[in-house]
């Protein structure tokens, strides 16, 4: 679970004259209008009018910022954020805040963890802080120390349900799933409607091939939050490994509608072309999948497998070499290689 805040401003003006200040104030009301209705492009739009009627419109950039991130234009919303802090406020806290989930996005994550330390000067006892550098970490694959930044984060906001359940994404990569269970249990006794609880303890069974555990659990999770498209992608996964290739299908496909961006949608919807015995479609998506999130478990035996039977044997020899330890015997029986 990766829930990022941004902040947001709102202006209620009653407007007595034209000036170039209240024009740009109700361009920027507008622009709140269409962000809300998320016409993201609509919102830019009427927030750089606002902007061009005043080029020191904090709040404008800030809210253009805002809608760019949403619209996933993340070097755009860090341009802004980035103008407020060199050019018109460097103390204004906001967007620095708003600048680390545009980071975190970009995959700018030393810069994320710049920003962290330069809050964590200013603020040296918020959760918020410690929280965020975990995220970050976890992006980054450091698992250990993103949950030594969610226990920090803990210390400071104790019973925190969303900070457990990210420390027990940590401990579910390093596969401490005993840990990691412990932390879930924790979190669904202070809060059991939150999703995610469900969908973590959903992706530790199916690690554990526990495969209708899993099924029920991470339909449970959707039922809090049906459209959630890593919840899909999960479920989608499940039904992959119990060679339902029918039911995969359609919620692989939406879980890379809803998040392009998600490595493991490409993963999944590598392995289903594969099952298909479409062997190129999934080398290219296996190809995707890598670029987007780097190594992600169980994808490398099913590309070294499809480049295997695609007849590119060199290939498949190649990348098994990169981790030889993830591939099964049975991908590796008839080839040949050095």
């Amino acid at each position: 679970m990766m829930k990022k805040v941004l902040v947001l401003f709102v202006l209620s003006l009653v407007f007595s004259c034209d000036s170039d200040e209240n024009k740009a104030g109700r361009f920027f009301i507008k622009g709140n209008e269409a962000l809300n209705k998320g016409e993201y492009n609509e919102a830019v739009r009427l927030y750089s009018e606002a902007i061009a009627k005043n080029d020191k419109y904090t709040e404008a950039y800030n809210n253009r910022g805002v809608a760019y991130y949403r619209d996933r234009k993340y070097i755009e919303a860090i341009n802004d954020y980035t103008t407020i802090l060199l050019q018109i406020d460097p103390d204004f806290t906001d967007a620095k805040r708003n600048r680390v989930n545009a980071y975190l996005d970009a995959k700018r994550y030393d810069k994320a963890l710049e920003d962290l330390d330069g809050l964590e000067r200013l603020f040296p006892d918020s959760a918020y802080i410690d929280f965020n550098r975990g995220l970050v970490y976890h992006e980054m694959k450091e698992f250990s120390k993103s949950i030594d930044a969610f226990n920090s984060a803990l210390v400071k906001d104790e019973g925190n349900p969303e900070i457990l359940i990210n420390a027990a994404n940590g401990y579910f990569m390093l596969k401490d799933f005993t840990k990691a269970e412990d932390l879930l249990k924790q979190a669904e006794m202070i809060d059991a409607s939150e999703p995610n609880i469900y969908n973590t303890q959903a992706l530790i069974e199916t690690s554990k091939e526990n495969y209708d555990v899993a099924l029920t659990l991470v339909e449970e999770a959707l039922e809090l939050d049906p459209t959630n498209p890593y919840f899909l992608n999960n479920r989608g996964f499940v039904y992959l490994m119990k060679g339902d290739l029918v039911k995969a299908g359609p919620d692989i496909r939406r879980a890379i509608i809803g998040a392009s961006d998600n490595g493991w949608g490409y993963r999944n919807r590598g392995i289903l072309l594969f099952m298909q015995e479409n062997y190129e479609g999934a080398i290219r998506n296996f190809e995707r999948a890598e670029k987007l999130e780097g190594k992600i478990p169980l994808m490398l035996d099913y590309w070294v497998a499809a480049l295997k039977s695609a007849g590119r044997s060199e290939e498949a020899c190649a990348k098994m070499q990169t981790a030889p330890d993830e591939i099964r015997p049975e991908t590796m029986e008839g080839l040949a290689c050095n």
